[in-house]
């Protein structure tokens, strides 16, 4: 019996409906988490000079939360539905305080991005279709992620210039309204610039500097936001232990920020969950790093770098994150234990569910019930190394495996692997009863070909019939159901899916 199926309009619709379903279920959730201790309270209507003890008595700015040194462990800080806050600073949570809603409404939102839409914030230049923008923006510290505009109807292409003072080759890229390519070439200046939407940062000057075909950006757009460098919410780590620990994040939206959605160190009885991340990452982590030749760009929705004991990330939705939504990992070895992530939606992401360390321990690890789609594709696909995938586990086989399991999940249509991933056998990570719909020209995974040797052994192995039977047969994705489909005429899936879709009740 074939192990790889056609999926027909009626599979393909099930699962997508699916997906529909439970993001309507995250975005409409109202319930607040509960707290055993005190409730503080903050509303753009409010005032920080208030005890933000009531609803009617509340603070009015995330920096009021971030400042104030009463807090004891159980207490709570809420913010108002249907507010919303633009920070530069992260919402700092605290050890042992939970973060959650009150009133009626839509999701507060935290939004980190730049409202650009001004004309008079644009600036003619000297080269034709090229525009600067009137502020710098310090670019090792603060620089561009992204530039969004009419609410993600498009987006901007970030060019970055090597050392060898040529362009990095972005591969071939889509901006929401068109695809192209632009090959590597010399890059002396702004002048430069050669695609629709593309955008570029001057590092000696900190001028931004944006082409855009039929005038001023702002008369071609009616909005647009400047998506730089920053974290939404930072879990704050503790002295004492240099861990961030029971902390709930709950019911809040963060949107713009060119860094992380949630970013923390170690951390120890974490809840994230009923959150929504839009537009994260894209920003230059580092210039140079690791003597490369040009900078390196970062940005996932919620991110754990260090040691994690139980760290649950439930009932949230991902759309359009620069790399990974849902990640633990430490570039050194540590020891990750009892990691859940289940319930969570992520589309036109690079990457889904991502768990990596060198060396060190993964024990109790479960993965399940998540749903992605179109990972690889939406902006991250400017990424000079495309990869989109469903899992990404990194090299992995220098760690120690304890009881791990990546089962029900379902992933759709990623633009290039199910998993990148050397640790997949059932002694590792042990990925069964899952759903993948994938294109016909697209890979099982950057995996290795004997499952659970360890060997960090990685090819590419591709979505046909012999090497998903293979891969069943040595025992990777015991139970999964493997569909495949022909190739996407345009090659970016945004023919298949409505992309301005809501789902707010």
């Amino acid at each position: 019996m074939a192990v790889l199926k056609m999926a027909d309009e009626a599979i393909i619709k099930k699962y997508m409906d699916e997906t529909d379903e439970l993001i309507r279920l995250i975005v409409n959730h109202r319930e607040a988490a509960d707290v055993s201790g005190t409730k503080y309270y903050v509303s753009e209507n409010g005032n920080d000079d208030n005890d933000g003890l009531t609803p009617e008595t509340a603070w009015k700015t995330i920096n009021k939360a971030n400042r104030f040194e009463g807090f004891k462990s159980g207490d709570g800080v809420y913010l108002k539905r249907g507010d919303s806050w633009r920070i530069k600073t992260p919402l700092f949570a605290r050890s042992g305080v939970t973060y959650s809603a009150y009133g009626e409404g839509s999701k507060p939102k935290l939004i980190g991005s730049i409202d650009a839409s001004s004309a008079d914030l644009w600036e003619r230049t000297d080269a034709e279709n090229i525009y600067k923008y009137k502020y710098t923006i310090n670019t090792r510290r603060n620089n561009v992620g992204t530039i969004i505009f009419d609410n993600g109807r498009a987006w901007g292409v970030q060019v970055q210039r090597r050392k060898s003072g040529t362009r990095l080759d972005n591969g071939t890229v889509f901006n929401g309204l068109e695809t192209y390519c632009v090959p590597e070439c010399p890059l002396d200046s702004y002048k430069d610039l050669k695609g629709n939407l593309e955008f570029w940062q001057d590092i000696d000057t900190d001028n931004l500097y944006l082409y855009c075909k039929g005038g001023n950006p702002a008369d071609v757009f009616e909005s647009i936001e400047i998506v730089d460098k920053g974290h939404g919410i930072v879990l704050v780590s503790d002295e004492e232990t240099n861990t961030a620990h029971d902390i709930t994040v709950n019911n809040i939206e963060v949107f713009g920020f060119g860094s992380h959605g949630v970013a923390s160190g170690n951390v120890k009885n974490i809840v994230v969950e009923y959150c929504v991340f839009k537009w994260i990452g894209g920003s230059v982590q580092e210039f140079y790093l690791f003597n490369r030749d040009h900078g390196v760009r970062f940005g996932n929705a919620v991110e754990s770098y260090g040691s994690s004991d139980n760290f649950i990330i439930r009932w949230n939705y991902a759309s359009q994150i620069y790399d990974c939504c849902w990640t633990v990992q430490k570039v050194e070895a540590t020891t990750m234990n009892n990691i859940q992530m289940y319930k969570n939606v992520s589309e036109f992401c690079n990457t889904g569910l991502e768990v990596w360390q060198d060396g060190g321990t993964i024990s109790n690890m479960k993965l399940y019930d998540n749903y992605t789609r179109f990972n690889g594709y939406g902006w991250s696909h400017q990424r000079p190394k495309k990869h989109g995938n469903f899992f990404f586990g990194g090299g992995n086989t220098n760690c120690t495996y304890i009881n791990n399991d990546v089962y029900n999940n379902v992933g759709l249509f990623a633009s290039l692997y199910i998993s990148k991933c050397a640790a997949t056998g059932v002694g590792q990570y042990n990925f069964h009863d899952n759903v993948y719909i994938m294109e016909n020209d697209k890979y099982v995974g950057g995996v290795t070909r004997n499952p659970g040797t360890g060997t960090g052994d990685v090819i590419n192995m591709p979505y046909n019939e012999a090497e998903v039977s293979l891969a069943v047969d040595g025992g990777f994705e015991k139970g999964t159901q493997f569909y495949v489909t022909a190739p996407s005429p345009l090659g970016n899936m945004f023919d298949l899916y409505d992309r301005h879709k809501t789902y707010e009740e």
